[in-house]
C-alpha cells in the first residue's frame, strides 16, 4: 500500500493538467520517443523478428511513463511515476492460480517462443450479451475442454427492461449475471472454473456486490479497467479494495490506433508497453490485459494493431516478470469464415510473442449481442497449440497469407449469425453448433493447418 499511498498523494498534488493537453503529451512524446530509438513500421510485417527493436520499445515505454505520467481524471492532475519504482519492479513477480477444485490452473510464465501456449479465457469478455442467451453462451464455451477460464459480457436487460448505466436495477442485473455464469460452470461439470470480469457494472459498488466465495472469488480475476495512461477514484479505490482483501484483478486497457494519443503503429506499441508498466506499478494488478483497436474498423486485427501489439508483447516477455493478456474485438460476426481469419492472425502472432493468456473472442466489434460463442473459443485455443511450434519468421509468413484473406473486408465486414442461429439450443445439457458452423470452423482450420485439400496455404 505504500506507493498506492505515494501516488494517491500524488493525484491530489500534482500537476494541474487538462485531459486534452494529457492526450496531445502522449501523443507527441511517443513520436518523438518512435525517432529517438529507431522505431519505424515497414506497413508490411506482422510479427517484428528484431529483438534489439522489441528492447528498444520497452526502453521507450519506461521513458513514455516516467516522462508524461497519468492522468487523473478526478483531480485533473499528473500522476508523476518515480523511474526507481519501474526499474525495481521489472523482475517481482508472484506466482499466479486461477480457479479453483479440479479446475485451478497455474499461470505460466511465457516467453517469446514458448513451448507452452498460452491460457485460454472464454467468452465474449465485456461484449453485448442478450438476456435470453447469456446463460447459453457462457455454458457453449464451458464445455470446451481447451478453456481454462471464462470471461464474460455484458448483459443489457434485466427481465426484460433495458439497464441503465449507474442504476440500481444494473445491481440485480450484475447478481443475475454472476450467478449465471457460476451456474454455467456447474452445469458444464467444472464448477470451480475461473471467472473473470464482472463485465456488466458501471457502478463501483456493483463490481463489490459480486466479490464473494459464491461468486468472483480471490482466484477469479476481477475486472479494473483504465483509459489511455488514465485513472480515476474508482479505480484506485477498487484496487485497494482487491488488495485489501487478497483478490487477483485484471487491469484492462484498450488503446486506440487513430484516437486522440495515438497517430502511428509505432507509438501504439510504445504507449502499449507503457500501459503495461502503469498497471504494474501504480495499479498493482495480477495480470494486465490489452485490446488495441483500430478507429476505422473497431477491430483488434487491423495489420497496424497486430506488428504494434506483437512489437509490444515481444518487449514486455523479454524486459519484465509479469503476466499479460490480449482482448480480441473482431470486425466479423461469429459463424463466418473471417471471424476465424481475425481470431487466427492474433493467437498465432500472441503465442509467439510471448503472451500469457489469451481472451475471447467476441465478434462484431462486441457492439452487437450474442457474437460468442464456445466453438470460437476452441479454434482460438488450437491455433494457440499449433503456433507454439512456429519461429517469428514462421508466423510472420503465415498471418501475411491469412491477413489477406480478410483485409479487403475490415472496414465492411460480413455480419455473420447471432449464437442462437449458429447453435442448436435443446436444453441446458443439449447444445451444440449447427452443421453449418462446424463446417466453416472445419474448412480454416484445415485450411490453415495445412490439411484442406486443394485450400492448404
Amino acid at each position: 500500500m505504500k506507493n498506492m499511498y505515494k501516488y494517491l498523494k500524488s493525484a491530489i498534488e500534482g500537476e494541474s493538467r487538462t485531459e486534452k493537453q494529457h492526450d496531445l503529451n502522449v501523443f507527441k512524446k511517443s513520436e518523438e520517443l518512435a525517432l529517438k530509438y529507431g522505431i519505424k513500421y515497414d506497413g508490411k510485417s506482422f510479427v517484428p523478428d528484431n529483438l534489439e527493436l522489441a528492447d528498444a520499445t520497452f526502453e521507450a515505454g519506461i521513458e513514455l511513463l516516467h516522462s508524461v505520467g497519468v492522468y487523473c481524471k478526478s483531480t485533473e492532475k499528473v500522476i508523476q511515476i518515480d523511474e526507481e519504482d519501474i526499474l525495481t519492479s521489472l523482475n517481482v513477480i508472484n506466482s499466479l492460480e486461477i480457479g479453483r477444485l479440479k479446475e485451478k490452473v497455474t499461470v505460466n510464465r511465457r516467453y517469446p517462443l514458448s513451448p507452452i501456449p498460452p491460457i485460454i479465457i472464454g467468452g465474449p469478455m465485456g461484449g453485448s450479451v442478450s438476456e435470453e442467451n447469456f446463460l447459453y453462451i457462457n455454458l457453449s464455451a464451458v464445455l470446451e475442454n481447451v478453456v481454462q477460464g471464462i470471461y464474460s459480457g455484458s448483459m443489457k436487460q434485466f427481465c426484460g427492461e433495458y439497464v441503465r448505466p449507474k442504476s440500481p436495477l444494473e445491481m440485480l442485473a450484475v447478481l443475475k449475471a454472476a450467478r449465471n455464469e457460476r451456474l454455467a460452470t456447474k452445469i458444464g461439470g467444472r464448477e470451480g472454473l475461473a471467472l473473470m470480469g464482472p463485465s456488466t457494472p458501471t457502478l463501483p459498488t456493483s463490481y463489490l456486490l459480486v466479490s464473494s466465495d459464491e461468486l468472483y472469488s480471490k482466484y477469479d480475476p476481477q475486472e479494473v479497467y483504465m483509459d489511455d495512461l488514465k485513472i480515476d477514484y474508482e479505480t484506485l479505490s477498487k484496487c485497494i479494495f482487491h488488495q485489501e482483501h487478497g483478490n487477483h484483478y485484471i487491469s484492462g486497457q484498450v488503446p486506440v490506433f487513430g484516437g486522440p494519443c495515438i497517430g502511428s503503429a509505432e507509438g501504439l506499441a510504445i504507449i502499449d508497453v507503457a500501459e503495461t508498466l502503469q498497471s504494474k506499478v501504480l495499479v498493482h494488478s495480477s495480470i494486465h490485459a490489452s485490446g488495441a483497436s483500430h478507429a476505422a474498423t473497431g477491430s483488434s486485427s487491423a495489420k497496424e494493431i497486430l506488428w504494434a501489439s506483437n512489437l509490444s508483447s515481444l518487449a514486455i516477455s523479454r524486459n519484465m516478470d509479469y503476466y499479460t493478456a490480449r482482448y480480441y474485438w473482431n470486425a466479423a460476426g461469429i459463424s463466418t469464415d473471417m471471424m476465424f481469419y481475425e481470431t487466427a492472425a492474433q493467437a498465432i502472432g500472441d503465442t509467439v510473442c510471448g503472451r500469457d493468456m489469451l481472451l475471447g473472442p467476441v465478434g462484431a466489434r462486441g457492439g452487437i449481442p450474442d457474437h460468442s460463442s464456445g466453438l470460437e473459443s476452441r479454434f482460438m485455443g488450437e491455433i494457440a497449440q499449433m503456433a507454439t511450434h512456429l519461429s517469428l519468421s514462421e508466423a510472420n509468413r503465415l498471418i501475411t497469407k491469412i491477413y489477406s484473406k480478410y483485409e479487403n473486408k475490415l472496414i465492411n465486414p460480413p455480419a455473420g449469425k447471432s449464437f442462437d442461429k449458429c447453435y442448436r439450443i435443446k436444453s441446458e445439457y443439449d447444445l451444440e453448433p449447427t452443421e453449418e458452423y462446424e463446417l466453416i470452423y472445419r474448412k480454416v482450420s484445415y485450411e490453415i493447418m495445412g490439411h484442406f485439400p486443394g485450400e492448404a496455404f
